[in-house]
Parts: C-alpha cells; sequence; structure tokens
C-alpha cells in the first residue's frame, strides 16, 4: 500500500509540473460548428491515467478559424455524466441531454433539468438514466433523402426512415453514425432507449446536405 501511495505522489508531482493533457489519453473527437456565430464546439473524451480510474467526456467552445488544443485543461465537463446530444440554440446557448454516469429507471424522463453557465455559454440541460442501448448493424447506402421533420436512408433491400428531433448524427468522410433515442416505459418506470447505426455511404455522399441538423463531425485529436 505504501509503494501505490508513493507512486500516486509521484504522479501528482509530474501533473503538477506540467499541468497539459497527455494526447494519448485523448480520443472520440467531434466538432459541433455554430449556425448562429463563427464559434464550433468540440466534445471529446480523456482516459483516466490511472489504472483503477474512469476517464469523462468534455468540452471546449472556440472561435471556428482557430485549432482545437486538446491538451489544453480549459474545458467544461458535466461530472461524469455523458452528453450524447448537443445542438446550438442560438449564438450563446445551447441544448444538452446527458446520460447520467449511474442510476436506474424513474417515475419521469428526464429526471432533472438544469441551466449552468460557462465563460459566455449557457447550457440548458437535460438528464435521462438509461433503460437499453441497442446496436443495429452496419449498412451501406446506395441513397439518402432529408425532409421538412425526417430523414431516410435506403440499402439496396432496406428503408430506414428517423424523425429529425429523436437523432444525433455523427459524420465521417464515408460514415454516418446515426444514434436513435426515445423514453421506454417498464413496470410503471421510465429510461432512455438508444438504436445505434452505421452507415457506410457512397461518392455522392455530401457532408453539408446535413448541415441543417447540426451533425457532429469526426476529428482527429
Amino acid at each position: 500500500m505504501t509503494r501505490i501511495i508513493q507512486v500516486i505522489l509521484i504522479l501528482a508531482f509530474f501533473t503538477s509540473c506540467d499541468n497539459r493533457i497527455d494526447k494519448s489519453l485523448i480520443g472520440n473527437a467531434f466538432r459541433l460548428g455554430s449556425p448562429y456565430s463563427n464559434f464550433s464546439l468540440y466534445r471529446y473524451h480523456i482516459e483516466s491515467s490511472m489504472a483503477f480510474g474512469s476517464g469523462f467526456t468534455v468540452l471546449q467552445i472556440i472561435p471556428s478559424d482557430e485549432k482545437c488544443d486538446y491538451t489544453d485543461r480549459d474545458f467544461y465537463r458535466f461530472n461524469n455524466d455523458y452528453p450524447f446530444f448537443i445542438q446550438w440554440k442560438n449564438k450563446d446557448t445551447l441544448l444538452v441531454k446527458c446520460i447520467v454516469d449511474s442510476g436506474g429507471l424513474s417515475d419521469s424522463q428526464p429526471i432533472r433539468k438544469e441551466i449552468q453557465k460557462w465563460k459566455d455559454w449557457t447550457f440548458e440541460v437535460e438528464y435521462y438514466s438509461i433503460f437499453s442501448t441497442g446496436t443495429n448493424g452496419r449498412h451501406s447506402i446506395e441513397d439518402y433523402q432529408l425532409f421538412g421533420h425526417s430523414l431516410s436512408f435506403k440499402t439496396k433491400d432496406d428503408l430506414f426512415i428517423f424523425e429529425n428531433n429523436n437523432v444525433t448524427l455523427e459524420l465521417d468522410n464515408n460514415q454516418i453514425s446515426i444514434r436513435e433515442f426515445k423514453v421506454d416505459t417498464f413496470k410503471e418506470k421510465t429510461g432512455l432507449s438508444l438504436s445505434n447505426y452505421e452507415f457506410d455511404m457512397r461518392s455522392k455522399y455530401k457532408m453539408t446536405d446535413f448541415d441543417r441538423l447540426q451533425p457532429f463531425i469526426k476529428q482527429n485529436p
């Protein structure tokens, strides 16, 4: 035990000497540009440097013409809760939906709401507990369409239709990851159900087609 304490103290010393995040600990990075101003939000995950620790997800908001410094500790986090949904409401307010780090089914969802402020930004946050999560495989998309309140993806054999207000989109150069969410009920208790889809897109796919849905854009930290 004494040996472990010594190691922790040594690590703490070196951390205090260089207060930047080790870049090897950073992953799952995405950018969310604002349609209302020249700012972009970056969401990414930081793994714990300790074998017995747990990672967490953080946000940075910077001018769109600046490069995100993922090693900078000037970020914002919702404790250990995961902000799976983020949208710009206006130039300085963002709507956020978080999955709570721990907690079971509840009488209603969201289980709580609150307003948080950081620098010049206001976050209107809803917190949800999980009912279930599922993966619906990887699909090769031949065509897609965007409508007023929905979007569709067509494969050779299937047609997937989603309501715009019930999904988050993560875009890469040749792939779209969609997370569909809804509140489900089990024995008079409620929780959030998540369904994940991976779509491989053809060459005619244009990321800008999805701009009005405020998608996350994959980054290489």
